[in-house]
Parts: structure tokens; sequence; C-alpha cells
């Protein structure tokens, strides 16, 4: 698949078959992320690949958490859906960023490198889903784990800082693309055009 499909194919996946995904695809996913661009050359990720009954653990420590976070009248946005799609996929990856800490927040100077690693990892998180979808491999990019971030975190014996999770699986669903803004609304020229383009 070209890159141009694989961009316009790509989709976010909610509902996955229960198909098992190739050790090797998922290989493959990971290795597109550690292709992708990193300021500085840091390399800030580490990815966490869980399935099967351990899997299922982690997803219902996410759920009660965040049914926890509900009862005491804390919204929660789509958490317990995103965990529900995390517990039909056949194949989870979490990834961390192995220089962020909970108990060390940056400040300063600290934060710009902070935002250089973070990028870095979005960058990588985007190869993957662009793989996923170059290989027929549905992918959800899923933030809603902050909502129980540290509780993974302890659970996954880490003590760096988690970023996302990706939830990989074959599409049980075919959804349509959803709305971009034009580049007319979201894009501001400066200077002559001959300047840059033919």
């Amino acid at each position: 698949m070209e890159l141009k499909d694989a961009l316009s194919q790509r989709r976010s996946i909610r509902k996955f078959k229960e198909t098992p995904i190739p050790r090797e695809d998922i290989e493959g996913i990971i290795e597109a992320a550690i292709k992708a661009p990193s300021g500085k050359n840091l390399q800030p990720w580490h990815f966490i690949v869980i399935s099967g009954k351990k899997k299922q653990e982690l997803v219902e420590l996410i759920t009660q958490t965040a049914k926890k976070l509900q009862d005491k009248g804390i919204p929660t946005g789509s958490c317990l859906n995103s965990a529900r799609a995390m517990g039909e996929c056949p194949c989870l990856i979490f990834i961390y960023h192995t220089q962020g800490s909970y108990n060390k927040p940056p400040k300063g100077t600290d934060r710009y490198l902070w935002s250089v690693n973070i990028q870095s990892i979005g960058a990588a998180i985007q190869n993957m889903l662009l793989e996923a979808t170059s290989r027929g491999i549905g992918s959800l990019w899923i933030c809603d784990v902050f909502f129980a971030d540290k509780e993974i975190t302890e659970w996954l014996g880490r003590k760096d800082e988690l970023v996302a999770a990706v939830a990989l699986g074959y599409p049980g669903e075919a959804p349509g693309r959803a709305p971009r803004k034009n580049q007319e609304k979201v894009t501001e020229w400066i200077g002559e055009e001959e300047d840059c383009c033919n």
C-alpha cells in the first residue's frame, strides 16, 4: 500500500474481530514506530505488548478505575467505551515515555525537552497506525488511559510516564472518514508565493 492510500484509508476502529494478529505483523508495526523522527535522537519510547488474559485483567482495572471516578462525580468522557474496544481487540500496545516521571514533572527548560520527546512519541504512534493500515489491521489511538494512568503504570511495574495505548485488531466495522477542516481554514501563508512555490 502506498503512503497516500494508508493516509486516506486509516480510521479509528472501535469494533474488532477476535482473529489473532500474527506476531510478525505486530513486530513490523513496532519497527515502523522506531523509525519515526526523534528529537536529539533520544528515542524516548518503550512499547509494551499485551494480549490474552493479561490484557483482560488490565482492561478490567481501567474499567473499575473509571467507574470509581464516575461514582465520585468525576466525568471520564469516552473512557468506558475505549475500555470496551480494548477488551475486544486481540492486542494492546502501551507506549511509555522513558524519560518522563510522575514524581518529577518537567519545569523550566526541562519542559522543552519533555515536549520534544512527546512529539517524537506522537510521530512513532502515527507510524504505527499507518503501518497497521498498510497491513489490513485496524487501530485505535487511545488517550483515555490517562484516567487510570497511575494504576496502569503500577500494574505494569513501570516508573516512567504513560503516553497512550494503541488497540490493534482486524476491523469489525468500516466507519466513514471523520470530517476534516479544509486547508483554507487551517493554513496561513506569509511571504510571497514565488519565495517557496512554483
